[in-house]
Formats: C-alpha cells, structure tokens, sequence
C-alpha cells in the first residue's frame, strides 16, 4: 500500500509541473498533461469534521469515531483546518486536493481524488520545535459525491503511527 501512495505523490507531483513542459515532447508528459487538463475545478468550501472507522483488529481499544471539527477549502484546492482526533487530541491539518470526475450528470456526479498534506496530533512524526506530538506527511484517496452546493467525500487515511488505517466520511459545503 505504500508504494502505491508513493506513485500517487509521484503523479501529482509530476501534475503539477506539466503544465509548463511541453507534452508533445514525450508520451509521459503528455499523458501528465491531461491528466492535468481533466482536474475539476474546486469552490469555496466549509469542511466539518469526521465520521470515521478504524480498520483495527483488536477490538478492545476505543478510537474516537466521532472527529468533531471544521475546515475549509479555497477554489484553488487548498485546505486546512481542525478537529478532535481519533485518539482524543486536537489536530489541525493543511493541504492541497486535486479531484477528476468519474461520470454521473452535474446534479450528481462521483469524483476521484486525492489530498496531498500534513496533520499534527499523533505520535511520532516530524519533531518541528520540540512539538510533543509530531507532523505526519499524508498522501489521502478519496471518493467524493459532488451535488450543487454540497459534496459527500469518503476518504481512505493509511495507518499513522500507532494509528489503525481508518475509512472517514465528511460533508462539505461549497459555494
């Protein structure tokens, strides 16, 4: 699972600079290239928090299911936000979302997508300035339906730490 997180960093990395490479140079920059071109352009969006199901074969410790918290989402794709993590801290989180539509009609339509970013609250991690609970990197798939105004995202967040790999469902609210 995580060479396959590395190839999808790898992709979106390359997305963002095919832009400015000329694609009909070479077949994988072209390929990058529209892949590039068929993003959906992102709105304005306030996040909630989280719903989430931890993937954990042993069932006598009790994460958090309920990740209250907000956030927001700039049409650019940026985002950031705060919730009250699985294993009952407080994270914030930053990071940027890239979405391809799959298929449906504008009314409601599933997207593909993934949030490249960081989240602070766990163990381990990233030490920056004698931080106790360190920055975890993430590299975040994601399933959203997208209706006007309003989208549903179920999003896949591999195991951090001593955190089970976990399935969290939350709604946005766009404009």
């Amino acid at each position: 699972m995580k060479n396959i997180l590395k190839l999808v960093a790898t992709v979106l990395i390359a997305l963002s600079f095919s832009g400015s490479l000329h694609a009909e140079d070479n077949a994988i920059l072209g390929f990058f290239s529209d892949l590039n071109r068929s993003k959906e352009p992102l709105d304005w969006a306030i996040a909630s928090g989280f719903q989430s199901k931890h993937m954990v074969d042993d069932p006598s410790y009790e994460y958090n299911e309920n990740n209250k918290g907000i956030g927001f989402r700039t049409p650019g794709g940026w985002t950031a936000g705060g919730y009250y993590n699985s294993i009952r801290r407080y994270s914030v989180y930053a990071g940027r979302e890239y979405q391809w539509r799959l298929f449906g009609p504008d009314w409601m339509r599933l997207h593909a997508g993934v949030v490249l970013g960081g989240v602070s609250g766990y163990e381990d991690g990233i030490q920056i300035g004698g931080v106790e609970h360190g920055i975890h990197l993430a590299v975040l798939p994601e399933l959203v339906l997208r209706m006007p105004y309003l989208e549903a995202a179920l999003i896949y967040i591999p195991s951090a730490s001593k955190t089970p790999a976990t399935l969290a469902g939350q709604l946005r609210i766009a404009f």
